[in-house]
């Protein structure tokens, strides 16, 4: 079963990096803003983009590294309908998950443009209000560029995309499908009803049982979901 999590955790071990860096930065700005004139720190925060600093501060790499690992989930899709002797994407277009891929792209982004707008604001209102550089430092780094919910974004992001990425691939073929991933105390309901179900069956699902179970492609158990469905 495809691991995603590595690739997941080598992305969010880079952001790490670049957020250790990237405190350092602001904490020189807030120093230089300290002495600044109330209209000269106003017009400094008009003109501030940390979304464009962070961006150039390495996200940018941090992102399209990332973004590879989309294209290598589709090439092993396509690589595993081409060994079953399947035409890839004949019932779809892989433009379809580029475009579910560029998506998610712009998901992170936004959760990273949230984190820098925060950052913004708690710099001008901290130095606006004459706030001591350890207030400010301190107050700034509450607001860690790693949240749980980006953690949820970038691990849902690519394992659904890979889901996705299977489906389409041998979508209208007489292929059967098993679900696969832990079956244990935390397994969900809905994951737990299609494992069992599985079992009793024995023979793997069809694309409409499938998409008529409580774990659909493209869904699976919901967030942070840690079952797959494979080609049986």
């Amino acid at each position: 079963m495809p691991n995603v999590q590595p690739s997941v955790d080598a992305f969010l071990g880079e952001l790490k990096t670049i957020e250790k860096a990237f405190d350092k930065d602001l904490s020189k700005l807030a120093a230089k803003l300290k002495t600044a004139s109330d209209t000269e720190i106003i017009n400094a925060a008009r003109q501030l983009n940390l979304l464009r600093e962070l961006m150039d501060a390495g996200l940018v790499d941090a992102l399209d590294g990332f973004d590879k690992e989309y294209t290598k989930m589709l090439s092993a899709a396509i690589s595993e309908a081409k060994k079953r002797g399947i035409p890839a994407f004949a019932g779809a277009s892989i433009e379809g998950m580029e475009v579910l891929r560029d998506l998610n792209y712009e998901r992170l982004l936004g959760q990273f443009g949230g984190y820098a707008k925060e950052l913004e604001i708690g710099l001008f209102r901290g130095v606006y209000a004459n706030q001591s550089i350890s207030t400010i430092t301190t107050q700034l780094g509450k607001t860690g560029l790693i949240s749980s919910q980006l953690k949820v974004i970038a691990y849902d992001g690519l394992k659904i995309f890979d889901d996705m990425a299977r489906y389409k691939a041998f979508q209208g073929q007489d292929v059967k499908w098993v679900y696969k991933g832990p079956d244990d105390k935390v397994t969900r309901e809905d994951c737990q009803e299609t494992l069992n179900g599985e079992k009793n069956k024995g023979e793997g699902y069809t694309e409409k049982e499938v998409n008529n179970s409580r774990t659909p492609f493209g869904i699976r158990g919901g967030f942070n979901c840690r079952h797959s469905w494979q080609i049986r």
